[in-house]
């Protein structure tokens, strides 16, 4: 069984000062294909990740699920075998997320949480996360 090397959390600010609910986390196992297992309510989602964007394709679907109504997701097939998103989306619209990152996670609102283990293997993580936050995405990185 793979180990899991990163974690991130999405969170949102409650009404009264600085509290916040956990949303939804997710785990990055690095086997032979990386990949990230997300768990909101009582579901659980895999899917590969492109080796070249592992944190911008985490941060994409954790967002994203974020963002349905439970109602929603909640009869969507889990704990499924993963498959890479190029597989599922399409390489145009993976290029387009992962492009618009930045973006997508700034206007969702959501407090981002990374935490990383020894060895995780994330291109560029530092500058990425640098700029991000320059353009107004709420996200922390713990080693």
């Amino acid at each position: 069984m793979p180990e899991f090397t990163a974690a991130l959390f999405a969170k949102k600010e409650r009404p009264h000062g600085q509290e916040f609910s956990l949303i939804a986390h997710a785990l990055l196992f690095e086997s032979s294909k990386p990949y990230w297992e997300i768990y909101i309510g009582e579901k659980t989602f895999r899917f590969i990740a492109n080796p070249d964007f592992i944190l911008e394709d985490g941060l994409w679907q954790l967002n994203n699920y974020c963002q349905i109504p439970e109602n929603e997701y909640k009869h969507d097939k889990n704990n499924n075998t993963p498959i890479s998103l190029e597989e599922e989306f399409g390489e145009k619209i993976c290029m387009e997320a992962r492009t618009e990152i930045a973006q997508s996670l700034a206007e969702a609102g959501f407090h981002f949480t990374l935490v990383t283990w020894p060895g995780v293997w994330m291109p560029k993580l530092d500058e990425k996360l640098t700029d991000w936050k320059s353009l107004g995405v709420n996200i922390s990185n713990r080693l």
